[in-house]
C-alpha cells in the first residue's frame, strides 16, 4: 500500500511539471497566446479570440510522452465557428494513463461587445479518476478579454477558473490562473508576444513568443517561459486549409516534450 502511494504521489508532482494546454503553435510560442488569440485554440488562452475565428476552425492536438514518461500522454480537440451573434467554440482533452485520467469538456462563446474589444466566456466540466481512490468531477469558469488598439498591436487578459472549483473531500483546488499580455507585428511577417501570468499557488511566470514567417506555407516559431524554465521551439506547414504544426519543450532537468498537431480552416 505504500509503495502504491508513493507511485501515486511520484505521479502527481511529475503532472504538475507535464500539463501543459493543448495546441502545437501555442507550445511553440511558449504558450504566450493570451493577446494572441487568433484560432479555435483560443478557447484554452483567452475565449475572446472566438470572436475573430472565420466561419469554421477545427484542430487536433497530441504529445505522447511529455518529458519522456508516455504515461502523460495527452490529446485534444476543438472545433469553432463563427456567427452573426458571436464566435461558438467546443473542445475535449485528455490526459494521463490507468491510474490517473483527467478529461475536460468545454464550452465557449465570444463576441465584440464594443468597437475593437471582444470578451469572452467559457464553461468547463473536469472529471477527475485515480484508481483504487474513486473519481470525481467539477464545473469551471473563463473569462478573457481582447483588445484591437491598432491593426498590428493587441492587448489580452484572461482568469481561469475563477469560481474556484476543486475535487475531492478535501476541496483539492483545481489551478487558478491570470494572464495578461500584449501582441505587436513590426512587418507582415513577424509576430512577437509577451506576458505574466501568475497561477495563484507559484511564483509569477513571464512568457515571450515570436513567430516568423520566410515563405506564406511555412513558420518558425520560438518562446520562453521563467517558471519553470523552458524553451520552447516549433514549426508550422500550411496546405490549403490546413496547417500541420509540431513544437518541443526542453526543461534543464526534464528533458524533451514532443507535440503535434493539424489545424482545418474554411
Amino acid at each position: 500500500m505504500i509503495k502504491h502511494i508513493i507511485t501515486i504521489l511520484c505521479l502527481l508532482n511529475a503532472i504538475l511539471f507535464a500539463q501543459f494546454p493543448p495546441g502545437s503553435r501555442q507550445s511553440a510560442l511558449g504558450y504566450t497566446f493570451t493577446s494572441i488569440a487568433d484560432d479555435q485554440w483560443s478557447i484554452y488562452y483567452n475565449p475572446a479570440g472566438l470572436s475573430r475565428v472565420k466561419n469554421l476552425s477545427a484542430g487536433i492536438y497530441y504529445s505522447p510522452a511529455p518529458f519522456g514518461l508516455s504515461e502523460l500522454a495527452n490529446g485534444s480537440a476543438v472545433v469553432a465557428k463563427k456567427f452573426n451573434f458571436g464566435g461558438l467554440g467546443f473542445s475535449a482533452s485528455t490526459y494521463g494513463f490507468e491510474l490517473f485520467r483527467e478529461n475536460k469538456i468545454s464550452f465557449a462563446y465570444a463576441n465584440e461587445f464594443f468597437p475593437d474589444v471582444s470578451i469572452g466566456l467559457k464553461l468547463t466540466y473536469n472529471s477527475l479518476s485515480i484508481k483504487n481512490y474513486g473519481n470525481d468531477y467539477s464545473f469551471g469558469f473563463d473569462f478573457g478579454i481582447l483588445s484591437r488598439l491598432s491593426e498590428n498591436f493587441q492587448l489580452g487578459f484572461s482568469a481561469k477558473n475563477i469560481n474556484r472549483p476543486t475535487y475531492g473531500v478535501n476541496k483539492e483546488k483545481l489551478s487558478q490562473q491570470f494572464s495578461g499580455g500584449i501582441s505587436y507585428k513590426p512587418v507582415q511577417n513577424i509576430l512577437l508576444a509577451a506576458e505574466i501570468e501568475k497561477e495563484v499557488r507559484y511564483p509569477f511566470n513571464f512568457k515571450f513568443g515570436i513567430e516568423y514567417l520566410p515563405v506564406k506555407f511555412f513558420a518558425l516559431r520560438t518562446g520562453y517561459n521563467t517558471e519553470p524554465s523552458n524553451y520552447f521551439a516549433g514549426i508550422g506547414i500550411f496546405y490549403g486549409n490546413f496547417n500541420f504544426n509540431y513544437s518541443f519543450i526542453s526543461n534543464n532537468y526534464l528533458g524533451f516534450t514532443h507535440s503535434f498537431g493539424i489545424d482545418f480552416n474554411l
